[in-house]
């Protein structure tokens, strides 16, 4: 059976979610319905609510390319400013009365003879779809280590991603587990409330200079009022960043040690102990890992009453932490900056494919797909943030747009001709071959730290060229790369 407006399922209300459900709703299919188990949209800009967060890349690129917000305070946007312009945006494209807010799906899986998505959501109602994006994110679910003592802990401790208001650091002992991109942030903003500042580090990260700065009400006032002014502003930030993908390449030797000299100069600048600067230096290439951005970041961390630990977290105690090398750590207050789980996609949705299937299980071993948005074996199941898409050079956004317009493209040929698209397994497969031997070329692969890759070394989460490659890649659907069927039953 063949329907002009397909039903759609969009699993998630951050940049990704948004970013599908307008791209359908701009295009005539009107007909989706967004599951979001927060209270509001903005995923990580919902949930991260910690003490100085804010993003790493300029506000002018980290929003929709189709709109663009004048009124940022400062260059780089704040949690609070991020979340209010998508919750602008999605009133202003009509999404947010199509959201079920408190609403998790517990588990999706596909009917091959009606040709349709079985969404079951938590309270046990049962929907069902044409076709299903996914939109969860990399970064949605907080990975707590499991360590002995942790339960007998006699203070507050919680991850970054779920702060708790209600606990007053003010005069506490505050251990800081992590050193990446969330305590690059928590650790600067809080430190002159605490009495004793202690920060356990796994592997040091290259830190850059955060070239930020408030925006000037006569700028602002020009972006709204003078035609194609932000556009221009947007274009030349995208394109300075689009400039730095050359750099992930092996190739690029000589620019990554470039890079390593003049950030060591920063720690030289920034850090008076001669021994916590090697404490800090990382011990892997330049673009291995995500550069963080701070100017604070350092001078934090030389303080006297802030301590740099580099061995691990070994057991938690009643009064604190036992680290690896046996030294202990006395705390009021553990704040878990252990990042997310970003290896374990759609979990913990359990999903059903083509003869009983299961993608948990398939993806055991690492999750792959094609372009990062179809799997063979589950038809009309698209994704957004999907394996090997993340963003290290530029900015995300750009990629779920077109994330968003190649699966809206799929859908549109679901809707006129019925049945189901499924990606062949064997172009799937020579995807990845390609995929993988590209990223053989690149920093991901050298050894470096972080979640970027399984542990068994295969890089999972990191798109291995530039943003413009992935752009020529998803412009147009091939469907010679899919196997067509038509629905059975109505």
């Amino acid at each position: 059976m063949t329907t002009s407006t397909p039903t759609v399922a969009i699993i998630g209300a951050g940049f990704g979610g948004l970013a599908a459900a307008m791209e359908l709703d701009l295009n005539g299919i009107a007909d989706y319905t967004v599951f979001e188990r927060g209270d509001s949209v903005g995923g990580v800009w919902r949930a991260n609510t910690y003490p100085g967060a804010a993003c790493d890349v300029p506000s002018p690129i980290y929003s929709f390319s189709f709109e663009l917000e004048s009124e940022w305070s400062q260059r780089f946007g704040s949690q609070p400013e991020i979340h209010a312009y998508l919750q602008r945006t999605a009133d202003k494209y009509k999404v947010t009365p199509k959201i079920r807010f408190g609403t998790e799906v517990v588990s999706a899986s596909f009917d091959e003879s009606a040709a349709r998505w079985r969404i079951e959501l938590a309270d046990g109602e049962v929907q069902h779809f044409d076709a299903l994006i996914c939109a969860t994110g990399q970064l949605s679910r907080p990975k707590i280590p499991n360590l002995e003592g942790m339960d007998r802990f006699a203070g507050d401790q919680f991850h970054s991603a779920e702060w708790n208001h209600d606990v007053d650091l003010t005069g506490k002992k505050v251990a800081v587990v992590g050193s990446g991109a969330s305590a690059v942030q928590i650790v600067p903003a809080i430190a002159d409330q605490v009495s004793d500042l202690h920060v356990v580090q796994r592997s040091a990260y290259w830190v850059g200079n955060k070239w930020d700065h408030q925006t000037n009400p006569l700028i602002r006032s020009m972006l709204r009022r003078v035609p194609g002014l932000a556009r221009l502003q947007h274009n030349v930030e995208w394109v300075w960043y689009e400039s730095r993908a050359p750099l992930i390449s092996r190739k690029a030797y000589i620019g990554q040690i470039a890079f390593e000299k003049w950030l060591g100069l920063k720690i030289l600048r920034e850090i008076r102990d001669p021994e916590l600067r090697e404490k800090v230096k990382p011990d892997y290439r330049f673009g291995c890992n995500r550069v963080l951005l701070s100017n604070k970041w350092y001078p934090t961390l030389d303080r006297d009453h802030v301590s740099l630990h580099s061995a691990g977290v070994d057991r938690v105690t009643e009064k604190g932490l036992v680290l690896s090398d046996g030294s202990e750590v006395e705390a009021d207050i553990i704040v878990w900056c252990t990042g997310f789980t970003p290896s374990e996609y759609l979990a913990p949705i359990d999903i059903t494919g083509r003869d009983g299937r299961k993608l948990h299980t398939e993806w055991k071993d690492g999750p792959e797909a094609f372009l990062g948005i179809t799997v063979s074996g589950y038809p009309n199941l698209f994704m957004m943030y999907g394996p090997n898409t993340g963003s290290l050079t530029n900015t995300i956004t750009y990629l779920l747009e077109k994330q968003a317009r190649y699966a809206r493209i799929a859908i549109q040929r679901i809707g006129a001709e019925g049945g189901w698209l499924d990606i062949r397994q064997d172009v799937q497969d020579e995807f990845n071959e390609k995929l993988q031997d590209a990223l053989g070329g690149t920093v991901f692969t050298t050894g470096c730290p972080g979640w970027y890759h399984t542990d068994a070394g295969k890089v999972t989460a990191v798109w291995p060229g530039s943003h413009v490659a992935y752009t020529r890649a998803t412009r147009a659907v091939d469907f010679a790369d899919y196997e067509h069927r038509k629905a059975t039953t109505h």
